[in-house]
Parts: C-alpha cells; structure tokens; sequence
C-alpha cells in the first residue's frame, strides 16, 4: 500500500511505536553479531580458521542490521496505510476480475536430514476494478480467509475501502464481504490444498 501524500504525523508515529520493539530486536542482534564477528576476525587476523569464522558472524549481523530497517520500513508503510484507511477511508464496490491462489510447498526436516513432513503456505490474491471520482482504477489484495477466496466467482461484487485522497490505496472489506456470501458453497475443487497455512503480504 502506497501511503497518502500529506502525511498524518499521529498515525504514522502510532505505526513507528508499534513496530518500534521489533525493529531494535532486529537492530540490536544486528550489532552484536557483527560486532563480535568483526572482532574475531581481526583478533585472528592470519589465521583461516579465525578470520571465516568471524567473517561468516559479521556478514550475518550486516545482513540483520539491513533487514531491521527492510522490514520496519515494509511493516509501517503497510499498518500505516491501514491506519490511513479507518480514519479517511470511503467505501465503495469493486469487481473482482481474478483470484488466484499462490501456494508453495514447504518441508521440514529433522537433523539428520530426514523428512518429518511437509505443508502448504498460502497466499490468497483477488484483483479487482473499481471506480472512483469517476475514473477506473484497478487494485490488488490478499485475503486472510481461505472459505471467503473459496466462494468468490469472477464478476463478483467487492466491497472495498479507498483513501479519498489517494485511492491507490485500498482494501477488501473481508467483514462485509463474508456477510454478503453468506450461504453460497465454495468453488469446487479447491485452489487452496487441504491443511494449506494462510497469510497475507503486506
């Protein structure tokens, strides 16, 4: 989600703080690791053994202290936008033009490299036209609820939420939507495999 052009200095402060204990976990480990590789390193600076240890330590505390500010600016663009969306958000109806369901496979091992088992995580994308102002634009989201993607059929009706001033930035109404769907059987078969993990992106 794009967030709006003038900026809501409360909200966005909200999302700050509210990923603010995140971010210094992250940022903190970050540190520490490449501190202490950085050390080893140079402490054993000559020896192979020393310097690829400290040098592996090191470049997982870099790779930490990037992913720190990645994902906290990721995390609060999104909630903010979210935020954004209850305070100046107007609703308004969407059709849906695609959804799809992107799955993968994942498997976990034990440690001896055996496999214990395997399991599906999903993310659930409906597409969607709808007009506002008197312009068409189109937008994308991800579902958090596998029997509301299920019973979706393209041409549907959905009820969204855009910002007035940028409406760019949008989302499903999931609330409502499972209100009017109410009833209806699931497409079948199934996009989603059965047990499959559902999360949604940001």
């Amino acid at each position: 989600m794009r967030r709006k052009r003038t900026t809501d200095w409360p909200l966005l402060w909200s999302a700050v703080k509210d990923h603010a204990g995140s971010f210094f976990l992250l940022l903190s480990m970050g540190l520490i690791f490449a501190s202490a590789g950085g050390g080893v390193f140079f402490l054993g600076f000559g020896e192979w053994g020393a310097m690829l240890f400290g040098g592996f330590f090191a470049l997982i505390g870099l790779a930490l202290f990037v992913y720190s500010f990645v994902s906290a600016h990721s995390s609060i663009g999104y909630y903010y936008g979210l935020a954004l969306l209850r305070k100046y958000g107007m609703e308004v109806d969407g059709v849906l033009t695609r959804k799809e369901a992107e799955c993968q496979l994942n498997q976990v091992f034990d440690h001896n490299n055996r496999l214990k088992g395997e399991y599906y995580s999903c993310h659930l994308l409906v597409e969607f036209d709808y007009q506002f102002n008197g312009r068409n634009h189109s937008g994308a989201y991800y579902l958090n609820k596998a029997d509301l993607f299920d019973k979706l059929r393209e041409g549907d009706r959905l009820p969204l939420k855009v910002l007035r001033l940028d409406p760019s930035v949008h989302k499903v109404r999931e609330r409502r939507l499972s209100n009017m769907l109410r009833g209806r059987e699931p497409e079948q078969p199934s996009q989603i495999p059965a047990g499959a993990e559902i999360s949604q992106l940001a």
